[in-house]
């Protein structure tokens, strides 16, 4: 009965064969030995068919199949009708089970089915029937046998179509990296929102190229099961997996299937996924064993399991837990994101690994890197949307979340549209930023009044805080909950459901709330303080002052928080008082250096290290200030603490906007701002931490200064800039007034100022500029610099 061939007289061809030719040999010898009885004439075959599995059809071509796997499927007809589904493999691949299962899947999905499956590799011949799986015999008479087959093929009960979608599957087929792409597709369309919308993860038209993806891909090409991407809210986690969809859809070694984090937890999400895909109805124990299958084997790309938000104790972490422990095979990688990686790689105890931790690699994705910025400069450009120079040293532009902001506001203004317009940003960033959140996220009235009851607690929040949360807390938004009130613990209980707020225990043993949305939480917290503010100033304007400058001092974006709030109260109140901009002014920068003190600084990897400094020596200790190893010799270089800066650069951004008392012109109180605020000692800078220091040079005891050729990237010099770009009747009393000060550092300022007017040529005020310049700042600069005692050394700091 048995109806397996031994076809000795098929040699090797020759390697200068066209494979479509190498294909037709080998067919034309298959169908010898399958159906010796039948002419040849009366075998129609089919190349090129599609499979449809659920909602999506696949088409395969054999001559494509064969020319890069050695491997193809054909279909036969025979009178018109299929007969057969042919399996050809090369003579150096072995006949499996396998082989009969994949084409047994495709002949049950075709309508009519054929009712023979063969499958040969030249050297052995299998015939199937495709209706009971066992081998055929019809040798004897095998015109007539086939005749019987074409009849009775139509009566025959439909095929387990179930068991035909599991084959295809299966990672013997290419088919189901079609599909895992596919859903991937499809999910990251339901996450992208239009241009000019904020609803969703991602932007339609806008993707950083992050150098967090390359590291992704080298850790699984390595053999890394787990790879987990740690990193704040809106810095790049999602965009990081959607990057790696983007990136391997035409890779030949993965194939990337997306996935939420939050739901059912994994099987079930992929059976789910399945059932609604293929119309494949699968259990949780089904896709847990589909996984096991796919994660082993020689054949084909990995199966890369990308998946998006993992918290702790969630039936996704759970799931990925069990996954771990079931000792996947080397073709399965996954791919989460994750605020916290320490509460899926540690147990409760904090000192064992979990089993997802023993094989897992983290890797931190945090503000864009200098090139990274570049690239997404380039991304912007490419919008019409640029930055002025200097843009590179403020690192606020490098929170992809701010870029994103200003890229929806952008794309929602219909002028921006125009053949000829394009958006220009200052070097540094501003008051614009709380504009275009507020417009971003005006629709969104839920997700706001939860932000600002968030808000008050955050500006009411006296309590001590560990050095920690100190600095998490000066580069990002943070709430105690030890801070909340009754009514926001309501509100972030109803934040966390709609993924709007994350919760944990900080490093410094905190529990804390972070905001997942930064742009609306800034909106809500400028207003909160322009609330508070106006408040106090009712009773004591000084004192209103005074309370804005220190209780912003810590805070993340403080400056740019700070000046919205004073134009927010105005807004309301209809002025500014003086007794604000005052208090603000009364809390002058300091610089002192560090006596004997326990200093907490953040490493360059993001380790948090204690300094123990006791004269002109340094050690490394642990927060109690117990020294570890030998001293460093400090010498000369000993470091210095910046103080007090926050309030002058509230004012740097409020001198942004043209103030002065109505109806006298002369009395400008931007420009009086700018007066006292330009003759800082040092750079009003936040410091850059990602590797683009500032260029200073040293006036000895008269100051450092920013080199001129960084462009105004200091607000003040900004302020001053487009103070001088509008007309103005006491331009030039206010530059003498300015040499009349003799300082070093107004003076520098004023030149970078003057310098960006010409180069921004207004009329008649480029000019302006240019012999102010040369005629009366430039000479009594030089003077000045010959008649002190100043070295005019460079040198570059992160001017912190």
């Amino acid at each position: 009965m048995s109806r397996t061939k031994r076809n000795q007289q098929v040699q090797p061809p020759s390697s200068a064969v066209r494979p479509e030719a190498e294909l037709e040999s080998r067919l034309a010898a298959a169908l010898s030995a399958a159906f010796p009885n039948i002419p040849r004439e009366e075998l129609v075959e089919q190349r090129r068919f599609t499979v449809r599995l659920g909602h999506e059809t696949h088409e395969f071509d054999s001559a494509a199949q064969w020319e890069k796997s050695g491997r193809a499927d054909v279909i036969i007809f025979h009178d018109g009708r299929p007969l057969a589904v042919v399996e050809l493999k090369r003579e150096d691949l072995e006949l499996t089970h396998a082989d009969y299962e994949q084409a047994q899947s495709y002949a049950n999905q075709l309508t009519p089915r054929p009712p023979l499956v063969v499958v040969t590799n030249g050297r052995e011949t299998c015939i199937y029937d495709a209706n009971t799986g066992q081998l055929w015999s019809g040798e004897q008479d095998a015109a007539n046998a086939v005749a019987r087959l074409l009849a009775n093929a139509a009566k025959l009960a439909a095929a387990d179509m179930r068991w035909a979608t599991e084959a295809l599957m299966g990672r013997e087929t290419g088919v189901w990296v079609q599909i895992v792409r596919s859903a991937t597709t499809r999910l990251l369309t339901e996450m992208t929102d239009p241009p000019g919308q904020s609803d969703r993860a991602f932007a339609e038209l806008l993707l950083f190229p992050r150098l967090s993806t390359s590291a992704v891909i080298k850790s699984a090409q390595a053999g890394t099961t787990f790879v987990i991407v740690e990193g704040a809210a809106q810095n790049g986690k999602s965009s990081c997996l959607r990057e790696l969809a983007l990136r391997t859809r035409d890779s030949e070694d993965l194939a990337v299937l997306m996935l939420r984090g939050s739901g059912p937890g994994l099987f079930q999400s992929l059976a789910n996924l399945f059932s609604i895909e293929l119309e494949w109805n699968l259990t949780a124990n089904d896709a847990r064993q589909w996984l096991r299958r796919m994660s082993t084997g020689p054949a084909g790309p990995a199966l890369m399991l990308a998946i998006d938000d993992v918290e702790q104790d969630t039936p996704m972490a759970a799931d990925l837990e069990e996954l771990a422990s079931l000792r996947p095979g080397n073709k399965l990688n996954v791919i989460l994101t994750t605020d916290r990686a320490e509460r899926l790689v540690k147990a409760p105890n904090g000192r064992t690994q979990t089993a997802v931790g023993a094989r897992a690699e983290v890797i931190e994705i945090g503000p864009l890197k200098l090139e990274e910025f570049q690239s997404a400069q380039r991304a912007l450009a490419n919008r019409k949307i640029h930055f002025q120079q200097g843009a590179e040293y403020a690192e606020d532009y490098r929170a992809p979340w701010v870029l994103r902001t200003i890229y929806d506001d952008a794309a929602r203004n219909p002028r921006h549209q125009y053949p000829n317009s394009a958006l220009l940003l200052p070097p540094a960033l501003g008051m614009e930023l709380v504009d275009a959140a507020r417009r971003n996220y005006a629709n969104q009235t839920d997700l706001l009044r939860g932000y600002r009851v968030l808000a008050r607690c955050t500006l009411a929040d006296e309590g001590a805080r560990s050095a920690e949360l100190a600095i998490a807390a000066a580069n990002g938004f943070v709430v105690r909950h030890d801070a909340l009130s009754a009514e926001a613990r309501h509100a972030v209980a109803e934040l966390k459901s709609k993924g709007a707020v994350h919760t944990y225990r900080h490093a410094g043993g905190e529990d804390i709330i972070v905001p997942t949305i930064p742009a609306a939480f800034l909106s809500e917290l400028a207003d909160a303080a322009g609330d508070e503010l106006a408040r106090r100033a009712t009773a004591d304007p000084q004192e209103a002052g005074t309370w804005l400058g220190h209780r912003l001092a810590a805070m993340y974006l403080g400056d740019v928080i700070g000046a919205q709030a004073i134009r927010s109260m105005a807004e309301k109140t209809g002025g500014i008082s003086s007794g604000i901009i005052d208090s603000l002014l009364a809390i002058e920068p300091t610089e002192e250096p560090i006596g004997n003190a326990l200093v907490a600084m953040v490493a360059p990897d993001g380790r948090l290290i204690h300094l123990k400094i006791e004269g002109e020596k340094a050690w490394l200790s642990n927060r109690h200030g117990d020294v570890v190893g030998e001293p460093v010799d400090l010498g000369a270089e000993q470091p210095h603490t910046l103080g007090n800066t926050t309030a002058w650069m509230i004012l740097g951004q409020l001198a942004r906007l043209p103030t002065a008392i109505v109806g006298d012109d002369s009395q400008r109180m931007d420009a009086m701002v700018l007066l006292n605020i330009g003759r800082c000692p040092f750079p009003l800078l936040r410091a850059n931490e990602e590797g683009l220091g500032h260029f200073v040079h040293d006036l000895g005891d008269r100051g450092r200064v920013l080199c001129q050729d960084q462009g105004p990237i200091e607000a003040a010099t900004q302020a001053m800039a487009d103070l001088f770009s509008r007309p103005w009747t006491h331009a030039d009393a206010w530059v003498n007034a300015a040499i009349e000060t003799g300082s070093l550092p107004l003076l520098h300022r004023l030149t970078i100022a003057l310098r960006t007017v010409l180069l921004r040529n207004v009329p008649d005020l480029s000019d302006w500029a240019n012999l102010a310049l040369k005629e009366r700042v430039l000479p009594t600069l030089t003077a000045t610099i010959q008649g002190s005692d100043c070295s005019g050394r460079g040198a570059v700091h992160n001017a912190d």
